[in-house]
């Protein structure tokens, strides 16, 4: 077989064996990492954590690190935005459930990325519900340790990632209390037993909620996070803050688990979550801000993900020069 040939052949191989993927913003920030596959996964990168975006499955997934692959990946699926009616803003039960619903897993999901030298967006855009509303989750990771404007909460640089749910134009029907998004919480790897709970009083702090994924392989010290404020901003069309309200958290007894309340007493590593939010009355705008997050309790000498590429050329390179070589 002809030398260049063969060369020609091998590098060409090299090519299709690394992952398709685009870099976003090459050099604009040197902290963070984003990349696009061709199946528009979303994978950004810090020094602190790996997140995996799906939009058209509303779901995102993160762990520990900076990792090709790991034992522990944790998820959170939106599910459902559902109405409900029953004698006041608290959703007792199923059956208070009516209304308009909308399903969150769906291909209609676009999404946008800025990444800038400080900070990184990607804002989630699910346009034109029946009812003529919008909604928009908005992430955020940020270089610095970074305040939420009107609250008291600081998102930690790079171990984080803040997301707004913003629910714009929303048009209540005729007797709804409020709306439900249902989320559903999980470890999807299963390599290790991982296990979900409810923070405690001392544990979440002032108005706010914080669900704990918790590791046999740290000793059940806590490795993740899921938190949000127990109350929205609501705004007019002139973006004009007029109401705060309650977020409500609401599990039902016929989901598989609940995690509790108090430690210990562990749940298995799955949640159905609803947070509700009262009714506010038509065409405002209602912002909520959940966070998730990592803990640093051990880091893997798994290649990065940026690395595979490079790792992948090498690889081919010194396979061609070693045949090159014989040749010889």
């Amino acid at each position: 077989m002809n030398t260049k040939k063969l060369i020609i052949g091998l590098t060409l191989i090299a090519i299709f064996l690394v992952p398709v993927s685009a870099k976003i913003a090459a050099g604009e920030n040197d902290q963070i990492d984003v990349t696009v596959n061709n199946g528009d996964v979303i994978t950004v990168t810090t020094e602190k954590m790996t997140i995996k975006i799906i939009p058209n499955q509303a779901h995102l997934m993160w762990w520990y690190g900076v990792r090709a692959s790991t034992d522990e990946v944790f998820k959170l699926q939106l599910v459902k935005i559902r109405e409900f009616a029953g004698a006041d803003t608290i959703l007792d039960n199923r059956s208070e459930f009516g209304g308009l619903s909308y399903n969150l897993i769906r291909n209609d999901w676009q999404y946008s990325i800025d990444l800038t030298e400080t900070e990184l967006t990607i804002t989630l855009s699910l346009i034109d519900f029946l009812n003529g509303a919008d909604m928009y989750v908005v992430m955020h990771i940020y270089n610095y340790d970074t305040p939420i404007p009107e609250t008291a909460e600081v998102v930690d640089a790079l171990s984080e990632m803040k997301f707004d749910i913003i629910i714009n134009d929303w048009v209540f029907s005729e007797g709804a209390q409020g709306y439900a998004i249902q989320s559903y919480l999980t470890e999807v790897e299963h390599h290790n037993e991982v296990r979900i709970r409810n923070g405690t009083l001392a544990e979440n702090g002032e108005l706010k909620r914080t669900m704990f994924f918790e590791s046999f392989q740290y000793d059940y010290d806590v490795v993740a996070y899921y938190e949000w404020l127990e109350y929205a901003s609501v705004y007019n069309n002139a973006d004009i803050l007029i109401d705060t309200i309650d977020v409500g958290t609401v599990f039902f007894d016929d989901d598989s688990c609940i995690p509790p309340e108090d430690v210990p007493g562990f749940a298995e590593g799955l949640a159905h979550v609803y947070l509700t939010y009262p009714n506010y009355g038509d065409d405002n705008k209602m912002v909520h801000d959940p966070t998730i997050g990592v803990i640093d309790l051990a880091q893997s000498n798994v290649a990065p993900l940026y690395l595979l590429p490079l790792l992948g050329g090498l690889f081919a390179t010194a396979a061609i020069v070693l045949i090159v070589k014989r040749k010889k």
